[in-house]
């Protein structure tokens, strides 16, 4: 009976709050034998308190018991500051997370999601703010004297109270610096020119790889040596009038009638006997299989032509030597370089010695995808939301997809802003971003940055060809002609020198 009683209490619990009336809910618990109370409902906006009419709320007995016990203590870390203080913020720009312009000297502007993360920041906490850049527009990475570069540098040296970044979290850095909660994660890929689909001059020896054209040449030889075995074989045991003096012109007869049996020339060879008709039949089965094929894929590869994706892994985009490489500089991939004694960092760190990396500052990696590696052999090695922010602005201003992000990720980094070591704000501003992130308001921020990031991700590497080809594109073929003239006018020199001699 008592457990019965409980059910119902506790059904009548969540049916009466859906209950429209401030008079149905106090009857319903009177009635369940719930205890009830008057309260007041209070928004407040900006400091202003504006009470409504009162409404009556359900109380649990456990709930009482459970609030008597344990009082509800709200968190200090989400408390506004008790004074407005100004805060020095560095910033520097890194599309799409953060854009940054001086309209006058000293008077910077930001926008983009980390300006807005800063603005909700100052609003819920109750701070101003001056915006900074560091003298080098680099984020930080440690100098040969023992100090930092970059905004950690103006961090560390209480130049600056906080930096937006977004900084990628690393141990060395943590030493110096205090680290906010987590604001996204993201890794490193590699940004190059899409290839463009020129025709090939020597597709027409697309279709078989040369194994199979080795093997095609191999067969020649066989098939025609057989036939002339198999004719020498007959003329033996039969006594036929052929004369085995003309052991040479029979073979190379016979190795011709092979040869244009494969290109669908017919078969003018005179065959008599059952030997020599097994051989010619599964040839000819043989040739017209092989030219079929080679006719079709040859069409389809002439009307449809592959884009080749060559740079998917760091191992490719270290073994091109003639690619050059793109980097931010003082970045924690970076530092990582400087000091990493093996493994594909280091082959990476070793393309500055012969001139192939560039190491440009965050604002400037933005114009360096659309001059450098759209035009020339670049590649951009950066975070995997600045190659969609290039992916988008590219769609949207071009409508079509001129770079090609590469399939591997690799460096994981998580993103959070820093602040000067041992802060008392940091807890604040942590509580903050988690509130933030949480709502997913950071990621909806950034998404309208990257309004046609994906627009380019699964772009075709198939082009089909509407246009007459040009002799570019065949002068293979010609090749081959012009070769095969010139090796037929030296045979036909050497033979009339031997006729002479």
């Amino acid at each position: 009976m008592f457990s019965s009683i409980w059910v119902v209490r506790l059904m009548v619990v969540p049916l009466a709050v859906m209950l429209p009336t401030t008079r149905t809910i106090r009857d319903v618990g009177l009635r369940a034998g719930l205890p009830v109370w008057q309260a007041k409902v209070v928004n407040e906006t900006q400091g202003e308190r504006e009470e409504h009419a009162s409404v009556t709320v359900l109380r649990s007995p456990i709930l009482v018991e459970l609030e008597e016990e344990r009082p509800l203590v709200r968190d200090p870390t989400l408390s506004r500051l008790e004074e407005a203080v100004t805060l020095r913020v560095a910033v520097e720009e890194w599309v799409p997370h953060i854009g940054v312009r001086e309209e006058s000297p000293g008077n910077v502007i930001i926008s983009g999601p980390m300006a807005n993360l800063l603005q909700s920041l100052a609003h819920t906490l109750n701070f101003r703010y001056t915006l900074v850049r560091p003298p080098d527009g680099a984020w930080g990475i440690p100098t040969s004297g023992g100090d930092w570069s970059g905004m950690i540098g103006m961090v560390k040296r209480n130049e600056a109270d906080l930096a937006l970044g977004p900084f990628g979290l690393t141990y060395s850095r943590s030493r110096v610096v205090d680290f906010s909660s987590p604001i996204l994660i993201d890794y490193y890929r590699i940004l190059v020119q899409r290839p463009r689909a020129e025709p090939n001059p020597l597709g027409f020896l697309g279709p078989f790889r040369s194994s199979v054209w080795g093997g095609l040449v191999a067969c020649v030889g066989v098939v025609g040596a057989t036939l002339y075995c198999v004719s020498l074989a007959y003329h033996h045991l039969g006594n036929d009038a052929e004369k085995s003096g003309a052991g040479y012109h029979l073979l190379m007869s016979h190795l011709w009638t092979v040869y244009s049996a494969l290109l669908g020339e017919p078969y003018t060879w005179v065959v008599q006997r059952g030997g020599e008709r097994v051989v010619v039949v599964t040839w000819c089965m043989v040739s017209l299989i092989v030219a079929r094929s080679y006719s079709s894929a040859l069409t389809s590869l002439l009307a449809v032509r592959t884009v080749p994706a060559k740079y998917n892994s760091l191992k490719e985009v270290v073994e091109d030597n003639k690619l050059n490489l793109i980097f931010e500089k003082a970045t924690a991939l970076v530092e990582h370089m400087s000091t990493v004694q093996q493994g594909i960092y280091k082959d990476l760190a070793d393309t500055r010695l012969t001139g192939r990396a560039h190491f440009l500052p965050a604002s400037q990696l933005y114009s360096a995808a659309y001059n450098e590696v759209r035009n020339k052999r670049y590649a951009l090695l950066v975070e995997d939301t600045t190659c969609r922010k290039v992916y988008s602005d590219d769609f949207t201003k071009y409508g079509r997809c001129d770079f090609y992000i590469g399939k591997e990720q690799y460096w994981p980094l998580i993103f959070g802003m820093i602040g000067r070591k041992g802060s008392q704000l940091m807890p604040k501003i942590n509580a903050g971003i988690e509130r933030l992130v949480s709502q997913d308001l950071y990621f909806k921020w950034l998404g309208d940055e990257l309004p046609n990031a994906t627009a380019c991700l699964k772009a075709t590497n198939r082009v089909t060809v509407n246009e007459a080809y040009r002799l570019i594109g065949l002068w293979g073929v010609f090749v081959v002609l012009v070769g095969g003239m010139l090796v037929a006018a030296g045979a036909l020199l050497c033979e009339l020198l031997m006729i002479r001699l």
